[in-house]
């Protein structure tokens, strides 16, 4: 985490440095959302705001933080003897009692802790309880309420693998910050793996539970002696998901740092293993769904569909989700912005498309039996 925070704050402090305020704001807000302490965050942040009761509010959490700093001093003497007309700011005031340094300057008091959730009044999208802007539609949750939204510090994401659940949610309704941010902090070897083996596994069940729904597999006679073929199908499809999350890794990372990301290479493969396995568990989803709305509609038989074209439709669908996913991963992991993320995305599926020709011309069908197609068992049932 503290490198993390180091990290984002030189990006902070480089985006106010070439004059991006809308970027530094993002940036040296999220760094003050890890750490509300972060004496340097609010001193840059305070260059960065528009109206002058936000830029009074970070000088005097400056000064809060550590009473000696005679920018920030100096800052708030020159705001004050302005006089100007001030409004009430959205940033929040920390409590005298927080910090840990001797004060000599007045702060508010205690705010209280947010909400769980946080339901747009516009969309009704139910959001993070510090969340201040509505993730999906932007509107803002809270008029003078973001005081609740940083002087309580972003609850960090429990370092179980079932806690994988929300960066998956987060990703299917395409809230990037929700779903990468806090992973950054937990990337591991292990929990990529964990991200990596679950995924497969599920995405097994839905190979496994369709049939059974459908009437055309006797779940209870059939499945001890079809255990092996679907243990084998399983790891197949785990090593299927590693070569694509390897290619994607090592073809998006070294643009993400000739773009000016700073990230290593541990955090970046595990963000690339959580929209990797988000994409699988989704290919599967879509596979049940088609397969499983004929026999709905039809009460139990058979309705006749276009399945090449749903196929094509899928194949498309499937492909613009996982390239934003991807481009969200990048941005995310070496907080680059949302264009940059774009072009690194951009950069690996041209290669990896390339990749796939290349290697499909010169293996013959052994990259398409080896890799592509246990992707396709799953991902599309009725073909197995």
């Amino acid at each position: 985490m503290p490198g993390q925070i180091e990290t984002l704050l030189e990006k902070g402090v480089e985006a106010a440095r070439s004059h991006d305020k809308k970027r530094a704001q993002e940036i040296l807000t999220h760094v003050i959302e890890l750490d509300q302490f972060n004496e340097k965050a609010w001193l840059w942040l305070s260059s960065v705001v528009d109206s002058q009761s936000d830029k009074e509010v970070c000088l005097e959490n400056a000064l809060l933080i550590n009473p000696d700093n005679t920018y920030a001093a100096m800052g708030l003497q020159h705001i004050r003897q302005q006089n100007l007309p001030s409004s009430d700011s959205l940033l929040p005031r920390l409590a005298r009692e927080q910090t840990p340094a001797k004060q000599k300057w007045d702060a508010s008091s205690p705010v209280a802790p947010p909400p769980k959730i946080r339901i747009c009044p516009r969309c009704e999208f139910q959001n993070p309880g510090w969340a201040y802007l509505c993730d999906r539609c932007g509107t803002n949750l809270r008029q003078v309420n973001l005081k609740e939204a940083l002087s309580e510090a972003s609850k960090p994401r429990k370092r179980y693998p079932y806690t994988l659940v929300e960066a998956w949610g987060g990703m299917l309704v395409f809230d990037g910050a929700y779903a990468f941010r806090p992973e950054i902090a937990l990337a591991s070897p292990g929990r990529s793996v964990a991200a990596l083996v679950t995924a497969a596994v599920l995405a097994s069940l839905f190979r496994i539970v369709v049939p059974a729904l459908t009437g055309t597999y006797d779940l209870r006679s059939q499945f001890a002696s079809d255990a092996s073929k679907w243990g084998i199908q399983t790891l197949l499809l785990t090593l299927a998901m590693m070569v694509v999350w390897i290619v994607a890794t090592l073809l998006t990372w070294p643009v993400a740092r000739l773009l000016g990301g700073k990230q290593n290479l541990k955090v970046h493969a595990h963000l690339a293993i959580v929209a990797v396995s988000t994409w699988t568990l989704l290919g599967a989803a879509i596979a049940a769904l088609v397969t499983l709305t004929p026999y709905l509609v039809a009460r139990g038989g058979a309705l006749d569909l276009p399945f090449e074209q749903v196929f094509n439709w899928v194949g498309i669908a499937m492909g613009v989700i996982g390239f934003i996913w991807l481009a969200q991963a990048t941005r995310e992991a070496h907080s680059l912005s949302a264009a940059r993320g774009i072009l690194a995305a951009i950069f690996a599926a041209t290669l990896g498309a390339v990749l796939f020709f290349v290697l499909s011309f010169a293996t013959g069908e052994g990259f398409t039996n080896s890799v592509a197609k246990p992707l396709l068992v799953f991902f599309l049932p009725w073909l197995g």
